[in-house]
Parts: C-alpha cells; structure tokens; sequence
C-alpha cells in the first residue's frame, strides 16, 4: 500500500508554483525512491531549463533508475525532440547516411552538465555510462572529449560503441585519431560504430587499417562496410582501390569507388568521370557521379542531386550527399527554394536548417507563407531552429 506521505510528496512534485522547483530539489534529497524518481519525471515533463541543477543533483543519486531517469530529462530539457526515448534515438539518427548534425540543441548547455555527464561516464552501471556518452553527443559536449577518448577504454563494448558515436558527433580528425586501434575491437558492434565514426570525421589516418581490413574481409560479411568507411575518409593512398572498384560489376562496391574518389577531390579525374557519368545507366551510380562530380569542381551537377530530393529510391542519398556537402553549398541551394515541387522545397527546409547558419534565415522566411502547407511548416520549424541555433552561439 501506497505511504500517504509518499502519496502528498507525488501531488507536491507535480504542483506548478513558482517555487514549485526549489520545493522538488528538496524532496530530491529527502524523500524516498518512489518520489524521488517521480520527482525527476516531473521536471523531465516540464522542460524548464531553470530545474537543471535539482536534475544534475539526481546524476548522483544511489538509484540506477534515477540516474538514468536524469540522463533521459537532461537531453530533452536541451533539445528539441519528442519524448520517446531520446538517448536511444540517437542511435537512429546516428544513421549509416552521413549526419554529423542530428539533433541541435536548442539552446546554450550549462556547462555544469557537460561536467556531470563527464562524471557519469565512470558511473558503476553500464548503461548509465553508455547513455551518459550518448547524451555528450546528443548536447555538443565537445569539453567531455577527452573524457570520452578515455571511454574508449572501457571493458564494456556497449560504452566503447556509445564514446565512439558521440565522439563521431562532437569530435574533429583530430580526435578521430583515437578510434583507429579500435578498427581491429573484438566486439563486432564496437568495429562497426568506430569504422561509422572515422568515416563521418574523415580520419585520413585511419586508411591504412581500413584498407588491411578491407583486403582480409573484401568479399566477406562486412566487406562492404569497411569499404564505406574507407571510401568517406578520402584519404588519397586508396586511390588505387577506388579506381580498380570502378570497374567493379557490383554496383554497391563500384558506387562506394566514385563517391571515394570524389571525396579525394582529384580534379584531374573530372574529364575522365564526365564522360562515365554520360556512359552509366544506373540512376543511383549516376547520382553517385553526380556527387563525385561536384566534389571536383563542378557545380553544375549538384542540379541533378537536388531534382531528386523527392526520389523515393534516390531521395534519401541525394539528401545525405547535399549535408555532407555543408554550408559550402548553400549559395547554389538557394535558388531551388523557388523551385515550382513542393517536395524539393521542403526538403531544402530541413537541409538548410541542419547546416546551422543563421545568415539562411531570411532566405527561409518567405517560405513560411508558401502554398504548401508542408513546406511551410517545415520552413517555420527551421526558421525557429536557427534562431535558437544563433542564440545557442551568441551565448557560449
């Protein structure tokens, strides 16, 4: 049977006064567990970014639910995003489509959580130190990558594979350098995150274990794999690969090929692939091309990769090769925001938007009256979303 002191705690955690979150941190550290985790739900309910120090409080509580609970409420009191499970959605958005923005916050990280989830990665429980990495990746915590290079260690694969993603979010070439010994893990699942991870920063460094890999596995389990980690780092050394897998009648392999030799950005190949992209009959290798060819130079086909944005076979490449062009590109996306399909359109929206420039806001503006109800919404939300990205900035 349910305590009544227990019952009037619950009903006071819940209450919305405005020392309601001073009468939370007190219950936090006097109640017992039951309302102490309701109490941390209730601020995780709230959002109110005024309540993360009682949560920050709960990092450190005797309880593994608690615990976990306050990783849970710090990423969503920080970000943008429904309320199902934010931690382990990262793992989704961390997809193997390039996303090196998937989830901005929405505004500035106390650093004092970026400290407290540091600490929680040394957390005696497993999964606390798993989640702990994952939200350091979820919230920009680049001032905990030392701390999650130093997770790398961990005897538990699940929390290497966590520090290697976040690191793959929030860490630079650099930094990357600190997954290549993990290439060879015993754990499958951490191989895999790390050889996500060196690709999406692009670790030249690591060519030489990839490639070694590569040639043990090449028509293996996870061949392919290797190969796209290899073709994303766009280290020069594997030219020689590249143009052999060209050739390759396997079209999975031989499109990994062109998208690595545009990524090593050759231009002396430009004439040479004009004339295979005139030649190919696959759209999706066309596409590839596409890509490869605007790599090196030629602007004039990234034409062919925006038009096919609203491909139900092709859309979501061509989406995943427009972001890993970046802001770069942004003064040749401007003009298809005119462009008469409502699908490119929106697509653009969230495209621009993840490139976190607010100087794109009055480029969007306008579209928040488009005749597309959808295009509109999803200019809106980006419009929103860069000026919470330039606040989030300015306030660093």
């Amino acid at each position: 049977m349910d305590d009544p002191a227990d019952r009037a705690d619950g009903r006071r955690a819940h209450a919305p006064r405005p020392s309601g979150h001073r009468r939370r941190a007190s219950l936090l550290r006097r109640s017992r567990q039951k309302v102490r985790l309701e109490v941390v739900r209730a601020l995780r309910e709230l959002g109110d970014l005024s309540a993360v120090p009682a949560v920050i409080t709960s990092l450190s509580d005797g309880d593994t639910q608690i615990r976990e609970e306050a990783i849970g409420a710090l990423v969503e009191m920080y970000t943008d995003r429904e309320r199902s499970n934010p931690v382990g959605r990262f793992l989704e958005l961390f997809s193997d489509e390039y996303d090196r923005s998937s989830v901005a916050p929405i505004t500035g990280v106390d650093p004092a959580v970026v400290r407290a989830l540091s600490a929680a990665l040394r957390d005696e429980d497993q999964d606390i130190r798993q989640e702990a990495a994952l939200a350091l990746g979820i919230l920009n915590g680049t001032e905990a990558v030392p701390a999650l290079i130093n997770t790398l260690k961990d005897p538990d694969a699940s929390v290497r594979g966590a520090a290697a993603t976040a690191l793959g979010k929030i860490g630079t070439a650099e930094d990357g350098k600190a997954l290549i010994p993990l290439i060879s893990d015993e754990s499958a699942q951490v191989r895999n995150r790390v050889m996500q991870a060196v690709g999406v920063l692009k670790v030249k460094d690591a060519g030489p274990a990839l490639r070694q890999l590569y040639e043990a596995n090449r028509r293996k389990e996870g061949g392919l794999r290797i190969l796209a980690a290899l073709s994303r780092i766009g280290d020069p050394a594997q030219a020689d690969l590249f143009q052999e897998l060209v050739q390759d009648p396997d079209p999975e392999r031989k499109r990994l090929a062109i998208e690595g030799l545009g990524r090593i950005s050759d231009a002396s190949r430009l004439p040479a692939f004009k004339k295979d992209y005139q030649r190919e009959k696959n759209d999706e290798l066309r596409l590839a091309y596409s890509f490869a060819l605007t790599l090196l130079g030629d602007r004039a086909f990234l034409d062919t990769i925006v038009l096919s944005l609203p491909s139900r076979t092709l859309g979501s490449r061509s989406r995943s090769y427009l972001t890993e062009m970046g802001p770069a590109i942004l003064p040749e996306l401007y003009p298809y925001l005119n462009d008469p399909e409502a699908e490119i359109r929106a697509a653009l929206c969230d495209i621009i938007a993840s490139f976190g420039d607010p100087e794109a806001i009055p480029r969007l503006t306008p579209l928040v009256n488009d005749p597309s109800q959808t295009v509109a919404d999803k200019a809106n939300r980006a419009v929103e979303r860069l000026r919470r990205t330039g606040g989030a900035k300015a306030s660093r």
